[in-house]
């Protein structure tokens, strides 16, 4: 009588585990892929954001600038210039590392400090608040986007 209910409450336990293993597995899948389908929006509002102001900035002459204040959202591991033309993010995503690339119509840089032959390295990357000043430069050429404070 004893094995009896003893094999009985183990078989109870395995249904249980049965239920609550797969179930908790869907649940932390389904949160991770509604993670990064909430991250990809927010980051190309900041793209078409910071383009849109830069090319409103170059428009307005040499000595123009504006303090935006943008909300990084987690899991943007990089920033950066390429080409004068394409402001880049990499982002890590459930999929792995992806790029979302937001193009001008102006020159854009960054500090000289952070740039190699290519790429220039914009300081948002880290999420939180952050203050980006973008203002135009060389004589009206190129707009200046860096991280201020």
């Amino acid at each position: 009588m004893k094995a009896q209910s003893a094999l009985e409450y183990l078989m109870v336990v395995a249904l249980t585990l049965m239920i609550i293993v797969p179930t908790t597995y869907l649940f932390y899948s389904y949160s991770k892929q509604s993670t990064d389908q909430l991250i990809y929006p927010q980051i190309n509002g900041i793209g078409r954001e910071i383009i849109s102001t830069a090319e409103s900035v170059y428009y307005s002459g040499e000595h123009s600038r504006i303090v935006m204040d943008i909300n990084m959202p987690e899991k943007v591991n990089d920033v950066y210039i390429l080409d004068e033309r394409e402001l880049v993010f990499e982002i890590e995503g459930e999929s792995g590392n992806n790029e979302m690339v937001f193009f001008s119509d102006v020159n854009i840089t960054s500090d000289s400090d952070s740039c190699t032959t290519v790429k220039c390295y914009v300081n948002i990357s880290s999420s939180g608040i952050k203050k980006v000043k973008i203002e135009s430069i060389n004589q009206g050429r190129e707009v200046l986007i860096n991280k201020t404070g």
